[in-house]
């Protein structure tokens, strides 16, 4: 008997939900209006002959890139080619020292003030801002690991970084990151490009 109860007061409720969406919402043709013809042929305002409109001005997606536009002569001069420079992802140009390895990058999708991390020291290096910092900081626990600092130049495309990278484990020499990260920044800012 209760569950014939249940059954018809779900039915009923049913029945009344029906009721109320159908008087709230009656079911209505829409007029469907005048339809307007035009010509496919007539020309059109305020277009161009870009596939988009508006243009966007945008920014040169490749401004710098280490690997082709450092000469080999000057690479090999400072030391960094004990291997030859090697492309990696995006703008990325990989370079050996034989002692530790250097990376140097072109960003156009980030500022230099989103680069710097909270500990960063801003310089002048020759007469462009930069700042310089650590990215993993040598310690008693984690001497077997990769050492690395960074410098990042502030240009008008976006950041050019100079990272120096180095693991004592493999290294003969202990490697200053990053009085050895400034001289080549200084060696080699006639040749990048801001």
């Amino acid at each position: 008997m209760i569950g014939r109860m249940r059954l018809l007061s779900a039915m009923c409720a049913l029945i009344a939900a029906v009721v109320v969406v159908w008087q709230v919402n009656p079911v209505t043709m829409p007029d469907p209006g005048s339809v307007e013809l035009r010509s496919t042929s007539a020309p059109m305002t305020g277009v161009s002959t870009s596939i988009k409109w508006p243009v966007i001005e945008t920014t040169d997606p490749r401004p710098f890139d280490a690997c082709e536009d450092i000469p080999i002569d000057v690479i090999n001069g400072l030391g960094l080619g004990f291997t030859p420079p090697e492309h990696e992802d995006g703008l990325r140009c990989h370079y050996d020292a034989g002692n530790y390895q250097m990376a140097v990058e072109a960003f156009v999708w980030r500022t230099y003030e989103q680069t710097l991390p909270a500990d960063a020291v801003e310089l002048d290096i020759a007469g462009h801002r930069a700042a310089q910092y650590w990215i993993l900081k040598p310690s008693d626990r984690n001497n077997r690991f990769w050492f690395s600092c960074m410098i990042a130049f502030d240009t008008s495309y976006g950041v050019l970084q100079q990272s120096l990278f180095y693991a004592p484990v493999y290294s003969a020499d202990d490697v200053d990151c990053m009085q050895t990260n400034l001289q080549r920044a200084q060696q080699l800012v006639p040749f990048y490009k801001f």
